[in-house]
């Protein structure tokens, strides 16, 4: 692995959190300037407010406008990238360019790291400082989180669109949704329903449209609090995706270490872990820290060997995260029963049973199928019992639950 990307990948995200913590202490200043201003200035700040809030909507409205755009430039960036599996020459600069005009302006505003890891790796995969393969799939697999956080933003414009009883937007902004949906997030879903065999209610496909399918009901219903559940539905599902995008890489990673691959492999499939937990990580944090640390360590080029990643241990620390985040929500469920928020305790019930699902796999294999199946089934009367604004029952049940997934971190 060349030294130079590594430097390059390291400290772009150096740079990139200290530019955040410049900023913070920029505003921190601004703020205390402006608490001696006049009335005068004052009016002239409002209007300013009023013109920027303008033009934050036209940015908006133009940037769902433009998804048809970026997907169609990703697909033409991949497609251009597909031709080194061919050993034909890959046109860098028409890369840099597509990439540069059609999707670095919105997926900069998304999240800055894609940005500053999708550029280094354009870079080192024109100067050949990068293995063409391993830039190809973090400029491929990064884009793709890029798309999964654009398409939570999305889901909540639509919900604003639908709170102000716009449906008209709101269905036009959901439509383009839909289609982000069938050209990205749908076609990755069924490769992992592929590799792991999974069909009917596991089937990451079939519950992507399901997703969909009562968002869209919803929606025509101009119910913005169902719309805001369902939601769950979709986006942990697309989230489920990614985890077992970024899992099975480790398992193929693995696989080929023992059966002799090169370097050079090995680090093309661990460029796409990488690419993948991206779009996953920030929110495994908060279920448990430390371990998508280890998770995002293990996947990063400079600082594991591939040859030294090892499947169950990978797998151990996403179960570990994820079972943190589902006891989170349990706890909190039952809080907005009592304290009558339903719809963000159904929302926060629904969130923890998509999770749970998530690692059903870990729970066969832990607990086996029988004790795997009445799990879900209990996480399904859980769900029932908060929605029915039965703490009481809820907070029995998710005990329960509560007790079986900490066996799976023991």
């Amino acid at each position: 692995m060349p030294f130079s990307f590594k430097k390059t990948l390291l400290f772009t995200g150096l740079s990139f959190s200290l530019v955040l913590a410049g900023c913070a202490g920029d505003s921190e200043g601004e703020d205390e300037s402006e608490g001696t201003n006049s009335e005068q200035q004052e009016e002239v700040q409002e209007n300013e407010q009023e013109e920027k809030e303008k033009e934050q909507d036209q940015n908006q409205e133009a940037e769902t406008a433009s998804i048809e755009d970026q997907v169609q430039a990703y697909k033409d960036i991949t497609k251009e990238l597909g031709k080194m599996k061919e050993d034909q020459e890959v046109n860098w600069d028409m890369i840099k360019d597509t990439y540069t005009a059609e999707l670095q302006p919105s997926l900069t505003s998304v999240n800055g790291e894609f940005d500053q890891a999708i550029t280094a790796a354009i870079s080192a995969g024109k100067d050949g400082s990068l293995e063409q393969n391993a830039a190809r799939q973090i400029i491929d697999k990064t884009t793709q989180s890029y798309f999964y956080q654009k398409q939570k933003g999305m889901h909540g414009e639509i919900a604003k669109e639908l709170e102000e009883g716009t449906k008209e937007k709101a269905q036009q902004q959901f439509d383009q949704l839909k289609f982000l949906a069938n050209e990205v997030f749908i076609p990755t879903a069924v490769k992992r329903d592929s590799y792991y065999e999974l069909e009917g209610d596991s089937s990451l496909e079939q519950n992507i449209n399901a997703g969909l399918t009562t968002q869209q009901e919803a929606l025509q219903a101009g119910n913005a609090d169902d719309f805001g559940v369902y939601k769950q539905i979709t986006d942990k599902s697309i989230y489920r995706s990614y985890f077992l995008a970024a899992q099975s890489y480790a398992e193929k990673i693995e696989k080929a270490a023992n059966e002799g691959a090169s370097n050079d492999e090995l680090t093309v499939e661990q460029a796409e872990a990488w690419g993948f937990y991206q779009a996953i990580k920030g929110s495994l944090s908060s279920g448990d820290e430390e371990a998508a640390k280890q998770i995002s360590t293990l996947f990063s080029l400079d600082q594991t060997e591939p040859t030294t990643i090892k499947a169950d241990e990978v797998n151990d620390l996403f179960v570990q995260a994820f079972v943190g985040k589902i006891k989170g929500y349990h706890t909190e469920a039952v809080e907005e029963v009592e304290n009558g928020n339903i719809t963000k305790a159904r929302t926060e019930a629904l969130e923890a049973n998509m999770f749970t699902k998530a690692i059903e796999m870990s729970m066969t294999e832990t607990l086996g199928e029988e004790q795997s199946k009445e799990t879900l089934q209990k996480a399904e009367s859980w769900l029932e019992a908060v929605s029915n604004e039965n703490a009481e029952e809820a907070e029995q049940l998710g005990q329960e639950i509560v007790s079986t997934l900490d066996q799976l971190v023991k």
